[in-house]
């Protein structure tokens, strides 16, 4: 072993040391890059067998197991050769670079000029750290700043490492690669396709950025599509930077049944933020493809528009914004981003501190759905009947909605004192109305009143933790809140209100009790925990003469056991004396598993019952809660660490335990099948349209039947009408450059007049190029 330091040795084997890949494809290139100047003081490590300088020619030559490290670069050969004379450097047999950040080059040769900017190297292997590979007969570089690999090939397959005896899953080869350093380009000469080591396809010569550059004019990755509807297409995306902070793309997507698909995206970054907008739109060749909707038209289109920008670190605002010429539009072209019902329309104010948080929000909603009339009993009765479904004139205008709420910075009483604020007001031009059954007789009950609606409401509420003796915790709480309204309602089928604005005020004290007993074993501890709490309250007032917009959800189960309403929004108030009881049990094993469980009951003890007295929604009615003794919940989860997790909650009637809501879900892992199953039951609530029991299982299940095989498949069914809602299957192969799967699904979940959606689904993905879907519907 030998140790050696010269200063112009030191330097031109820091330079081939130093100048590695960081980039994924043109690691190699970076051979022939700028000379890096020798940091200050840096120390650089030579060991080999044999070290030799002919003073006379000034050849210096370390031979036999050559290993230099110099600034966590590590380079190992069977020899390296400088040549004052000719100011070359080249090394030979089984030359290995490691940089610090992991990247590997290997060749069989390399010899370079003593600025780097010429030479070549032979037998090329580059791995990198975004695990890809490049690797190419022979690359050279003549001055300038083109380096040319010959027979060169890339692929993306990172397990390449651990089997280099079998072929990559897919790889690009070209007779020749050309990086240009000023571009910052690779074009790919006479390419073709190889999967699984076989040719399948020959590319003609394309470009593409250098992975370095996160920006850069030119062809993205076409997509290709099919629909009955559309017909066959293939999306073509230019990509085109404005700037450092604008850029713009532009697809076209020809149609064979539509035409001539078009859609242009802006996005600007500025000092603050960032906005986009996007205009997308078809004349239609063939409207009739569409007759049965809104679509039926000659020109479609949408502009979609969104910005978000900061005022400071804790505060900023933005918009988002969809308007389409129809309200199929988005559906049919497969341009709806959420869940094709609706595209929002919003323009907010949030600002986020260390205790508090503020959020405005104007609201307004575009209808993707037609309107459609159906004989089913969830129409309007009278004096609605026979106006069918008028969608959009029953969507609200929010304008605004305002919450604000925090948690006082120190104690008030020894407590915690919290607050919150809410402005809405809203309109709607039609009211929502439709039919439910009650003791047999066919009544109204209203989602939605026409007519504008604004209230405020402002609470305050405190609460403090006192430990008892033994263990024993005491949670007194009180709190106050108002209510002002504002109303305009022009439907007096739904409200005689002699006022135009009311007041309400709800006062509240409370105690919580809870007594966790602790038992400790050597395999892990379970807690059993008795809690009661008791609330009193005056009575609400008010009930059935207001609006109800945000609170027409009550879901009554184990969550909401213990709280001071379980009402989901402010247009409704809890009132009256109530208590809560239940206990609660938790096993948790030193293994990791755990095991939750809670079952308690509530009862109305004094005043009037808030959810015994209906609104005009009668969003209380089969909640469980309009008796003195409610419905008993309990809910379990279950997670064994050891790949079965358990979810289980219900709502049993309090006199004959009959279930009345329930739902279980349960995820498995073992060996190579993964499987869910979640089943779902609400017993038949005609007070809110629903006149017949609902039961239905859903399952889901994937088995890896071979090493990168998988099988798939889902089934939504209903159990009471015996028909199966949702089905699907499919297969696919996985492995960490290739992603194939093709799917069949049929969808019954739609109208009763409509068709069966049958879809066929295939997909292909290839890491660090990029990936194409095609979907058909095997129906108009």
């Amino acid at each position: 072993m030998a140790r050696f330091s010269t200063r112009h040795l030191a330097l031109t084997l820091t330079c081939l040391v130093g100048l590695a890949a960081t980039a994924p494809i043109p690691a190699a290139a970076q051979f022939f890059d700028q000379p890096l100047q020798a940091e200050p003081g840096a120390k650089m490590l030579l060991e080999t067998d044999t070290l030799t300088y002919n003073v006379e020619t000034g050849e210096v030559n370390a031979i036999g197991n050559v290993f230099i490290e110099y600034n966590g670069y590590q380079l190992f050969a069977s020899r390296v050769r400088y040549d004052q004379a000719s100011n070359r450097l080249s090394a030979a047999g089984g030359v290995r670079l490691e940089e610090p950040n992991g990247n590997i080059v290997v060749a069989k040769e390399v010899e370079l000029s003593d600025d780097l900017r010429d030479g070549f190297l032979t037998g090329l292997r580059a791995d990198t750290i975004y695990r890809t590979r490049l690797a190419a007969n022979r690359a050279e570089r003549n001055g300038g700043s083109v380096t040319i690999f010959e027979d060169a090939a890339y692929t993306a397959c990172y397990s390449c490492r651990n089997r280099p005896d079998q072929p990559p899953t897919w790889v690009i080869k070209a007779r020749r690669v050309v990086y240009d350093e000023n571009e910052k380009s690779l074009r790919f000469e006479h390419p073709e396709f190889d999967l699984f080591g076989n040719t399948v396809a020959v590319l003609p010569s394309f470009s593409v950025p250098d992975p370095s550059v996160r920006r850069k004019s030119g062809v993205l990755t076409p997509t290709a599509i099919y629909s009955n509807l559309l017909g066959f297409g293939v999306r073509v995306p230019y990509f085109q930077t404005l700037g450092p902070s604008r850029d713009v793309t532009l697809g076209l997507t020809p149609l064979s049944r539509q035409g001539l698909f078009t859609d242009l995206e802006y996005r600007q970054r500025t000092a603050n933020g960032n906005f986009k907008v996007r205009g997308t739109g078809i004349y239609q060749l063939d409207p009739d493809a569409f007759d049965d909707s809104s679509g039926s038209r000659r020109f479609r289109g949408s502009v979609t528009t969104s910005g978000n920008f900061y005022l400071n670190p804790d505060w900023q605002w933005g918009w988002e914004s969809t308007i389409t010429t129809d309200r199929r539009y988005l559906s049919d072209y497969k341009q709806s981003t959420g869940d094709d019902l609706t595209a929002p329309t919003t323009l907010y104010l949030t600002g986020l501190g260390d205790r508090n948080i503020f959020d405005a929000r104007l609201w307004a909603f575009r209808i993707l759905q037609d309107d459609y009339v159906s004989e089913q009993v969830l129409n309007p009765p009278a004096p609605f009947s026979g106006v069918g479904q008028r969608l959009q004139g029953k969507q609200a205008y929010v304008h605004p909605a305002i919450d604000y709420e925090g948690v006082y910075d120190g104690s008030v009483l020894s407590g915690e004192l919290s607050y919150k604020f809410n402005i809405t007001s809203l309109s709607r031009q039609e009211t929502d109305a439709f039919g439910a059954m009650e003791d047999g007789t066919r009544i109204a009950r209203f989602r939605g009143v026409e007519g504008t609606f604004t209230r405020g409401s402002a609470e305050v509420s405190w609460r403090k933790r006192v430990f008892a003796p033994v263990g024993q915790v005491l949670t007194p709480f009180a709190g106050f809140r108002g209510d002002v309204f504002a109303l305009d309602n022009r439907d007096p089928n739904v409200t005689q209100l002699e006022d135009d604005v009311l007041g309400r005020a709800m006062p509240w004290v409370g105690l919580t009790y809870r007594w966790p007993w602790l038992i400790a074993s050597s395999w892990g501890t379970q807690t059993i925990e008795p809690i009661a709490e008791i609330i009193a309250r005056p009575n609400e007032t008010h009930i059935g003469d207001l609006p109800n917009e945000d609170a027409q959800s009550v879901v009554f189960d184990d969550t909401d056991l213990f709280g001071v309403t379980k009402f989901s929004g402010y247009d409704r108030v809890e009132g009256g004396v109530r208590a809560n009881l239940g206990v609660r049990y938790v096993l948790q094993t030193y293994s990791g598993g755990m095991l939750a469980a809670t079952i308690g009951q509530s009862y109305h003890l004094a005043g009037r019952n808030s959810y015994d007295v209906a609104d005009i929604m009668n969003s209380t009615g089969d909640s469980g809660l309009s008796s003195d003794e409610s419905d008993l919940v309990a809910g379990l989860y279950l997670d064994t660490n050891g790949g079965l997790a358990v979810t289980a909650k219900g709502r049993f009637d309090q006199q004959t335990l009959d279930v009345q809501r329930a739902e279980v879900g349960a995820a498995a892992r073992t060996g190579p099948v993964t499987s869910s199953a979640i089943y779902t039951f609400l017993a038949k609530q005609p007070e809110l349209g629903i006149i017949d029991d609902r039961e239905e299982i859903q399952l889901a299940a994937s088995v890896r039947a071979l090493d990168r095989i998988r099988v798939f498949g889902q089934l939504r069914y209903d159990l009471k009408d015996r028909d199966v809602i949702r089905e699907g299957v499919g297969v696919a192969y996985d492995d960490d450059s290739l992603s194939v799967s093709v799917a069949y699904s049929e969808d019954r979940g739609g109208l009763p007049e409509d068709p069966v959606d049958r879809t066929i689904f295939f997909r292909i993905g290839l890491r660090t190029i990029g990936d194409g879907t095609v979907s058909t519907g095997l129906d108009n």
